[in-house]
């Protein structure tokens, strides 16, 4: 079976490449003939640049306070792209819409996802490729863990949505709601799955993993994507209550004191300072995904309510939002990954089932 796979694999983000990594890695469970369809615009490729244009003094000031961090973020960047090199199987690179439909991608079934591969406000282009509009009749579609990125569909797209749903064989969702919008748009029944990192468990994981160039010794890692006072000071709060080293990965810039700040990590070396922190504090979602997976403590830190909703739903399906979400505070118990993991397995499985099941029901030994 020759099995293709769209999604985001080109940002420079953790969880975008390596929920990429494990989707394409769990399908070659299934056939040995399984690639990552290189849909790598111009467009794509700009939303990550090494720094941001100075379209204003706020920006250049700012290019300039973070003008000797550049030099850190260039080395993240090649890891990245060395990360694609080596460990994505990729098809050859298309550069368009056009590209795909004049040299169609051959397969049998193709999937897509995971992240907001069905958002209603991306570019047209990137809506029928995302939603795999080029495909002959014949390829089985599939959607894993797709999210929309809204509650629902602007008027002026249900048409267009609708037929795109309509003709997918099987659809299945990371948000309860996208259920209820495939439902009115298409009459056809979504399942919820969890994100694909959690297809592949510890052991896969900590064998991706590749040592950090630096000994940290004891640490609390804070994994920091957005810019939040709160988030900040759990950090810092719980690292001096723990006496613990105060270990910051971020891209952005530092208004305090921390012990390390790492600017050059990249995908393997990530999933190695989860793994041997003693603590992790994270406002990402797929910081919360990895410390699950690899079984730390650890408090999810994104206090913002238009921004934390994916980290607290995973929270609750892990039954422990009360626990890992306190406000910035330390957990007064630690987490008990016997009863996590017994909770997470039951949603693993719904979720490998249905892999299985869009595939024609093979069962994996």
């Amino acid at each position: 079976m020759k099995i293709r796979l769209i999604t985001f694999h080109t940002p420079k983000n953790y969880g975008a490449v390596l929920q990429a990594y494990s989707l394409m890695s769990y399908l070659k469970n299934y056939s040995d003939d399984v690639e990552i369809i290189d849909y790598n615009t111009p467009a794509l490729r700009a939303k990550y640049p090494l720094k941001p244009k100075s379209k204003s003094i706020k920006q250049l000031i700012y290019n300039l306070l973070m003008y000797s961090a550049y030099s850190q973020k260039k080395k993240k960047i090649e890891k990245f792209d060395a990360f694609a090199t080596n460990k994505l199987s990729l098809t050859k690179r298309y550069e368009s819409l056009a590209d795909l439909t004049a040299d169609t991608p051959q397969a049998d079934a193709v999937f897509t996802g995971s992240d907001q591969v069905f958002n209603p406000s991306r570019i047209e282009e990137e809506r029928k490729v995302f939603y795999l509009d080029f495909l002959p009749s014949s390829a089985k579609k599939i959607a894993y863990a797709a999210s929309f990125g809204v509650k629902s569909i602007p008027a002026d797209k249900e048409n267009e949505i609708t037929g795109y749903l309509k003709s997918f064989d099987s659809i299945s969702v990371r948000e309860s709601s996208g259920i209820d919008i495939v439902k009115e748009l298409s009459g056809k029944p979504a399942v919820e799955v969890l994100d694909p990192v959690f297809l592949n468990d510890k052991e896969f994981w900590k064998k991706t993993a590749v040592p950090y160039k630096v000994e940290l010794g004891n640490y609390l890692f804070y994994y920091k994507l957005m810019n939040s006072f709160e988030s900040d000071a759990a950090a810092q709060k719980i690292a001096k209550e723990k006496n613990l080293k105060l270990v910051v990965m971020t891209d952005s810039l530092i208004k305090w004191k921390a012990d390390k700040i790492l600017r050059d990590v990249g995908p393997e070396e990530f999933l190695y300072l989860i793994n041997n922190a003693n603590y992790v504090v994270t406002d990402s979602f797929h910081g919360v995904a990895f410390s699950l997976i690899l079984e730390k403590q650890f408090t999810f830190s994104d206090m913002n309510d238009r921004t934390n909703e994916r980290g607290l739903n995973l929270l609750q399906k892990a039954g422990i939002e009360q626990l890992a979400y306190a406000g910035g505070k330390s957990p007064d118990r630690e987490l008990n990954y016997n009863e996590i993991n017994e909770r997470l397995a039951k949603l693993i499985n719904i979720s490998k089932d249905y892999i299985s099941d869009s595939l024609g029901g093979i069962k994996l030994d």
